[in-house]
This record gives C-alpha cells, sequence and structure tokens, in this order.
C-alpha cells in the first residue's frame, strides 16, 4: 500500500460478525506479546479493538468490514511488520484553531504511542457504531472530546472526509475549525485535564503553515498537514 491522501465521497465502515482472521491465526504469539508489553508497561490496557478486512479505496467510496478483537492483536499486528491479513483503520480529528494552526498533540510516556505526536483520533469502539455501522464523526468528535475537551463543531466542519494511506492503516480525517487560538484552545485542554484526571496527552503543538511543529507529526498525520496547508480555504458543512 502507497502513502497518500484519498478524497472519496462516501465512506462506509461494516460492523462484521465472527473472529478476525489475523487474530485466529497467532492468538499464542499475540498473547506471549502481551505478557512482555505488559511487563514493560503495566498501565497499558488490553481493552476491546475493532479491525477491518475486505478495505477498499476503489472510485469514490472507502469501504470496509470491521471485527471486534483486542488492543493485544492491534499491537502484535503494529510492532511485527503491519500484515495485510488486516487492516487497521481510525478516525482522526484535524483541527484548526482560529489564528490559522493545527492543534496536534502529544502521547504521555506512559501510552503506547509514548512521545508519538498527531491530531486528537482514536479507534473505533462500540459507542461508534450506528445500524450496523461504523459512524466515522461519532469517532471523531467522541475521541477529540475525551482526551482534549474540544468540541467539535458540525456547523465549523469541512462536510468532506480526508483518507490517508500509511503503511497498512487508513486514517479517515475531518477538518473542524475551533472558536479559539491555540493558546486559548491549549489551555482548554489543560482545564479539561485537570477536570478529569486524565494523562493521556502530555501537552499540544502548533502546526503552522511554513513548518513549524509538522517535523514532530508521524507521518500519516504531517501528510495530513501538508495537505491541509496546501488546500487551506474549506467550507464548511453546517
Amino acid at each position: 500500500m502507497q502513502s497518500g491522501i484519498l478524497r472519496p465521497e462516501t465512506v462506509r465502515l461494516a460492523v462484521e460478525g465472527g473472529r478476525l482472521s489475523y487474530e485466529a491465526q497467532n492468538r499464542a504469539a499475540i498473547d506471549a506479546y502481551w505478557a512482555d508489553c505488559k511487563a514493560a508497561n503495566p498501565r497499558l490496557w488490553n481493552g476491546p479493538f475493532f479491525m477491518f478486512e475486505e478495505v477498499s479505496v476503489g472510485g469514490s467510496v472507502f469501504s470496509g468490514r470491521g471485527r471486534r478483537t483486542d488492543f493485544a492483536t492491534f499491537l502484535h499486528w503494529r510492532d511485527h511488520g503491519r500484515p495485510p491479513e488486516a487492516v487497521h483503520v481510525t478516525g482522526t480529528s484535524l483541527p484548526v484553531t482560529a489564528d490559522g494552526a493545527l492543534f496536534a498533540v502529544r502521547m504521555a510516556a506512559h501510552t503506547a504511542n509514548a512521545g508519538a505526536v498527531y491530531f486528537p483520533a482514536g479507534s473505533f469502539d462500540a459507542e461508534d457504531i450506528v445500524d450496523g455501522s461504523f459512524d466515522v464523526t461519532r469517532n471523531i468528535a467522541r475521541e477529540m472530546g475525551e482526551e482534549t475537551g474540544l468540541v467539535f463543531d458540525e456547523n465549523m466542519a469541512e462536510g468532506a472526509y480526508t483518507v490517508v494511506a500509511d503503511r497498512g492503516a487508513f486514517h479517515v480525517a475531518r477538518r473542524s475549525g475551533l472558536p479559539g487560538d491555540f493558546d486559548a484552545c491549549l489551555d482548554l485542554m489543560r482545564r479539561h485535564q485537570a477536570r478529569t484526571g486524565d494523562d493521556e496527552l502530555e501537552t499540544a503543538i502548533a502546526v503552522r503553515a511554513g513548518g513549524e511543529g509538522a517535523d514532530l507529526l508521524k507521518p500519516y498525520a504531517r501528510l495530513l498537514a501538508d495537505w491541509h496547508f496546501e488546500n487551506a480555504a474549506f467550507s464548511c458543512s453546517g
């Protein structure tokens, strides 16, 4: 799979029953690897997780079938070459502050993505399922709110999806405007953390046109940022 930006007209991500084939083929190795990871980082939690099969990017439709598995399966897949038997699909916000920065976050040292910088995002869970399909916008809004306290406002969001393909994964993004400048949004995030006790994020990073902050981003997030600044004007869906 080559890295790049996709602009599908439609996103269809169905929930499928049954066991993920990658998990079935590798369960013993997954469990052994999880034991090692847990010993190295006791704060890791093996919660429910969805990974995808039969992902298609043909024409104007991005589609796939998600099966319930666990975080240990994802971690094994991610750290063992990202084999094509499974695909990671996740929603991601692309928040634009009032002073033109992209609002990125750095993950805390105790997380599975320690030190990584990307835009507020998270994998799908059961809360994102509506009528047998994954609701990408619901996922984006939920993850952004849980992590940062910032609100995804449909009236300030671009209607279209932007999908980044990168190393066996697809990141489905929607741009949205934030009402405050970067410093105001960072202050809101810190107050959210103080109120909730959530310490998943270390801090926020301003990514600006001209390159400020961009070199810190994970590769897929850098692709999103570069694309955004080349296409900075967008109309809101509201």
